[in-house]
């Protein structure tokens, strides 16, 4: 027997049901026990002793939640630039045969090879059975499966899960240099979150109203983007609505695409069709409904993100613990690049709470 085929039939013997995995543990006196923060850390050493010693003295950890993990770190960090990516890609091919929706087995699986092939190359090394004998049953199960000619489909066919839209993982153009960057999948929201949204948040939580609303009666239409919120403000909507703030790559990718173009449209002058600005063919310069200006749409499919409103990230300017990055340009701007396009980038104090400043909401992929 294949050592690859011996080692999926322990696996299966030593793999404990969801059942249990799900049981509440208690402590000596019968009190339940305090759960461990799940860091990378952990997560590593759960992989090494479970999946790569197949000890059974592994720490409790649960694969969904760690792929959620690897996938929050990977949205942020280059996959070829860890040595020690193939932890991912092991968990991923481990994960996959627990998965009784093939599709997202399917998934798992063309992402271990994805990874373990990154960390193969990356590392030259090419006869460690930890990741030869998972690359070899990847291949098998693809062909077995006839998924060559659609894995491209299974990993990047755009899906739209509540609103929010899946960009697929990959290498993309970052900024006005256009350096290259990978980032690992993730989704965001097709539009910035509305009034309409917002108000939902304020009757459940209680919270405050944004004061744009009193200054600026007509800043608070139902179906305009809400502004004069702070990024606190807006850390407490994503909270409530278990999501959170992209940042600066991840909104960047999602505008632009993965080619680099100015804007989201592609990488001519944006004209008063193209979006909400200061534009002599707009009128007077205000802030409008989230409709009509179709043609600002990435090729992700996300909308509106450069005029209507800034938008808050989750990334530091300069380091700077109290500034925010924000992207998209406004209502109030000139057309200019250094304004109204998909790299242009500017920065509030996170207390700011201006009519100028909106938001979207993104979170991991969430593979499982």
């Amino acid at each position: 027997m294949a050592l690859h085929s011996l080692m999926r039939g322990v696996r299966s013997l030593i793999k404990l049901s969801e059942n249990d995995r799900s049981m509440v543990k208690l402590s000596k006196d019968g009190r339940m026990a305090k759960k461990t923060e799940l860091t990378r850390e952990l997560i590593k050493q759960y992989i090494w002793k479970r999946y790569i010693d197949l000890t059974s003295n592994y720490p409790d950890v649960n694969d969904i939640e760690a792929i959620e993990v690897f996938e929050r770190y990977y949205a942020k960090h280059p996959v070829n630039e860890d040595d020690e990516c193939f932890y991912f890609g092991v968990l991923c091919f481990e994960a996959a045969w627990c998965c009784e929706d093939k599709q997202k087995q399917a998934r798992l699986i063309l992402k271990a090879k994805e990874i373990l092939e990154i960390y193969r190359t990356s590392s030259e090394e090419q006869d460690w059975v930890v990741v030869e004998d998972r690359l070899e049953e990847c291949r098998d199960f693809i062909a077995e499966n006839n998924l060559e000619a659609t894995a491209s489909a299974i990993i990047s066919k755009p899906k739209i899960v509540d609103g929010m839209i899946l960009v697929e993982a990959g290498k993309f153009l970052f900024g006005e240099a256009k350096e290259e960057k990978f980032l690992e999948a993730f989704y965001v929201d097709i539009l910035p979150v509305s009034n309409k949204d917002y108000r939902k948040f304020i009757e459940e939580q209680n919270y405050r109203n944004p004061r744009v609303w009193d200054e600026f009666p007509e800043f608070a239409k139902d179906d305009m983007p809400v502004t004069g919120i702070s990024w606190m403000d807006a850390l407490q909507y994503c909270k409530w609505a278990n999501k959170e703030l992209p940042t600066e790559e991840q909104w960047e990718k999602a505008a632009r695409g993965v080619k680099g173009h100015t804007y989201p449209w592609g990488d001519d002058a944006p004209t008063a069709e193209h979006a909400n600005f200061a534009h002599e063919d707009n009128g007077a310069p205000s802030l409008a409904t989230l409709t009509g200006y179709d043609a600002n749409e990435s090729s992700f499919g996300c909308k509106y993100t450069v005029g209507h409103a800034w938008e808050w990230t989750s990334t530091t300017h300069q380091g700077e613990g109290r500034h925010r990055v924000i992207k998209g340009g406004c209502w109030a701007d000139p057309s200019i690049p250094q304004f109204l396009s998909a790299h242009a980038r500017n920065w509030a104090s996170v207390k700011a709470k201006s009519e100028l400043i909106g938001f979207r909401c993104a979170r991991p992929s969430g593979m499982m």
